[in-house]
């Protein structure tokens, strides 16, 4: 049993084989909350866990909508028999992880977590760093993940037989985020995944490696070098927002990185060829959509409300610059204070589906 308080940064402990196999490590009287399509998917998933004589086995409809307080308030409601030693493990994609991240972050000041991601998505990105959050309605709009907690696992089950129900879009959306952080963190390995795209297992663990790497080195975010891993995140939030949250969120990061080449272009930042080349080679590995999806998307919107989005976004400024990850290479980034003359100037062209 680790010293340290719970949820408190620790390495990744990962571990790959079967959930029934890797179940048999939980305590008995944990609370388990699982994404309900999941359960139904993968027939044996609960009655593994109910062997574990669980105090509570809490589902989830899975998607944006589960990150609210009202499936926060679910989870803590069954929670509340759980001992301080106790544990609380997520079976589900990011947003059943994030809802159990915030539920284990409180449920008696903190208990120990165990993340089990369900998506490609999940398991490149979000079971990992710590970060949890759920979503608040601000003006009529869903505001992505400004209330959320730190709050690390001690394990991550990593079963592939769960990757076996994904659909194409939903390995697509992850296979996304694992070239994003590819492309701004290691160049090497940007080049290898272009002459051959990797399996699935090896995009998870180069992945979690890259993530890692960071992470250790900034576990709370106190020194800004996680906002790296942003790269696509600052416009992808407000095209998932104006998409009504049917844009999912590996999609909306990949409309979003296309943007932030153009927004680093036009500013001199990141060399026309990078551009190019990272555009070409994410839609010709992960398959990130063209952009007239974010054309359909935004320009049925005002300016107005998009700029409103923005500010409301927890990397936003002070005077309503934009905090935004730029490349200055394959491999290479910078966080970069963007004011609001530049994405308005690029706007136009964005709605029109154009590269400007």
């Amino acid at each position: 049993m680790s010293s340290l308080p719970p949820g408190a940064y620790r390495p990744p402990a990962d571990r790959w084989g079967s959930f029934t196999k890797l179940a048999s490590r939980l305590p008995e009287g944990s609370v388990a909350v699982v994404d309900r399509t999941v359960a139904r998917l993968h027939p044996t998933l609960i009655p593994t866990l109910e062997a574990r004589s669980p105090r509570a086995i809490i589902q989830l409809v899975g998607g944006e909508r589960a990150k609210s307080m009202a499936s926060l308030e679910k989870v803590l409601a069954g929670g509340l028999n759980l001992p301080r030693s106790g544990t609380l493990v997520a079976v589900g994609g990011g947003t059943v992880g994030d809802v159990a991240t915030v539920a284990a972050h409180l449920l008696k000041r903190g208990v120990r977590l165990v993340q089990v991601p369900t998506t490609l998505l999940a398991a490149v990105d979000s079971s990992l760093g710590g970060k949890g959050a759920v979503d608040l309605t601000v003006r009529g709009r869903v505001v992505k993940n400004p209330a959320g907690v730190f709050h690390y696992a001690d394990e991550t089950w990593l079963c592939p037989e769960l990757y076996a129900t994904l659909s194409d879009a939903q390995v697509r959306e992850g296979s996304i985020e694992a070239w994003k952080m590819v492309a701004s963190l290691d160049a090497g390995l940007f080049k290898r995944y272009v002459r051959t795209p990797p399996a699935l297992e090896k995009l998870v663990k180069d992945a979690r490696g890259l993530k890692e790497g960071i992470c250790a080195k900034d576990p709370y975010e106190h020194q800004g070098l996680r906002r790296v891993l942003n790269f696509g995140h600052t416009f992808g939030h407000v095209l998932e927002s104006l998409s009504r949250f049917k844009l999912s969120h590996g999609d909306a990061v990949g409309l979003g990185i296309l943007w932030a080449l153009d927004v680093g272009r036009h500013l001199g930042i990141t060399p026309e060829p990078v551009a190019h080349e990272v555009e070409r080679a994410l839609t010709r590995g992960p398959g990130v959509l063209g952009r007239d999806h974010a054309a359909e998307l935004s320009r049925r919107e005002s300016l107005k409300d998009v700029a409103a989005l923005l500010d409301a976004d927890k990397k936003a400024g002070a005077k309503g610059e934009l905090r935004m990850v730029l490349l200055t290479a394959v491999g290479t980034a910078e966080v970069v204070d963007v004011m609001p003359k530049t994405w308005r100037a690029l706007w136009p062209a964005w709605t029109r589906g154009a590269r400007p």
